[in-house]
């Protein structure tokens, strides 16, 4: 589960705010619990590993977003219809879903996103049809979005750095 101010989450909650023009459908993040009503968009951020060194805090991250509907009450036209209403919020504006991204993000500069892939599915045993796609990121917590910058590290107050580490 993601803490609000890490990158994974804010990623999540970034990319989740680029579907609110997708009408009737239902959008989880990972730090949603419970059961999810159909049709829904479900958002899962991964941070795979830290670019550059080690405590860089520049993470390469993977994200899936899977849409998910009812087999028994929807035709595959509309599901296929809805999918790419969602594809369409990634890239059609014109803007790169970089820019998009980070347009809708505070606390994170992401430097790269990309769709990496595309899984299309049927689950037989839950009578739902679910298609996905994977997002590459990379991506930084902003050091003026979490309140770091405030802090003051001249040599007078060295005490402020225990409070951070």
């Amino acid at each position: 589960m993601s803490i609000p101010n890490s990158p994974d989450y804010q990623l999540e909650q970034s990319i989740a705010s680029l579907f609110s023009t997708v009408t009737g459908v239902n959008i989880y993040t990972t730090t949603r619990t419970g059961a999810k009503l159909f049709p829904y968009i479900a958002i899962s951020a991964i941070p795979v590993r830290q670019l550059i060194t080690p405590y860089s805090g520049v993470y390469d991250m993977q994200v899936s977003v899977d849409y998910s509907d009812t087999s028994a009450k929807v035709s595959f036209s509309t599901f296929d219809s809805t999918y790419l209403d969602i594809f369409a919020c990634l890239y059609g504006t014109g803007q790169s879903l970089q820019f998009q991204i980070q347009e809708n993000s505070t606390d994170i500069h992401v430097y790269m996103a990309r769709i990496s892939s595309q899984t299309p599915t049927i689950e037989v045993g839950k009578r739902a049809w679910k298609r996905g796609l994977v997002i590459s990121a990379i991506a930084t917590s902003d050091p003026t979005g979490d309140g770091q910058a405030n802090l003051d590290f001249s040599e007078f107050l060295n005490s402020q750095y225990l409070a951070v580490i």
